[in-house]
């Protein structure tokens, strides 16, 4: 059989290993090995995202960037059969409309100056439990502004570039005008 597995490990690069069989998966007919490589890699990713970074469950708000690129259908729609509401980002109106139809519940033209006001308002004015952000420069500081208070922003790319440099200040400060938004301050 044909199979794919993950190992970033001693032999990641081999042309042929032994490995346990529960740690295999069996590739189906008509798709190359090349394909089954990348697509196997995203959904570990998505994996690895929804389950281990952050453990979504129903009720959680999702924001994720670049939601009509591999990483982002895949964790868009898994979240979404997982029972989040999730918004989605990307750099255009035809990829917002892949990413809506992957299962996103809305998604922002992230090119838009206005992105962070728009992702907001598609929640309702709720914000994100966790934002998944992969484009990094563009994305990165509008990120932590729809970010929920005790939120997580999760950086695991940076198709745009590094994500800017950020005094620690900024945090409190965002800390602190949640709070009084919130009435707790």
């Amino acid at each position: 059989d044909r199979v794919v597995a993950m190992n970033a490990g001693i032999g990641a690069y081999a042309s042929h290993r032994n490995v346990p069989a529960a740690k295999v998966v069996r590739i189906p007919e008509g798709i190359s090995d090349e394909a089954a490589a990348a697509v196997f890699f995203k959904g570990m990713t998505a994996q690895y995202l929804l389950r281990k970074t952050h453990r979504v469950v129903p009720g959680d708000v999702l924001l994720v960037h670049a939601a009509a690129g591999g990483v982002g259908l895949i964790l868009s729609r898994w979240a979404k059969a997982l029972g989040a509401t999730v918004i989605g980002t990307a750099g255009s109106t035809a990829k917002c409309a892949s990413a809506v139809a992957a299962g996103c519940d809305a998604c922002i033209d992230y090119t838009q100056p206005d992105w962070v006001a728009q992702v907001v308002a598609a929640t309702g004015g709720r914000k994100a439990n966790v934002v998944y952000d992969s484009v990094a420069a563009h994305t990165f500081l509008g990120s932590l502004d729809c970010a929920a208070p005790f939120g997580m922003v999760v950086l695991y790319g940076a198709a745009s570039g590094p994500a800017p440099a950020i005094d620690p200040e900024l945090l409190n400060k965002l800390d602190a005008i949640m709070a009084r938004v919130n009435g707790a301050a």
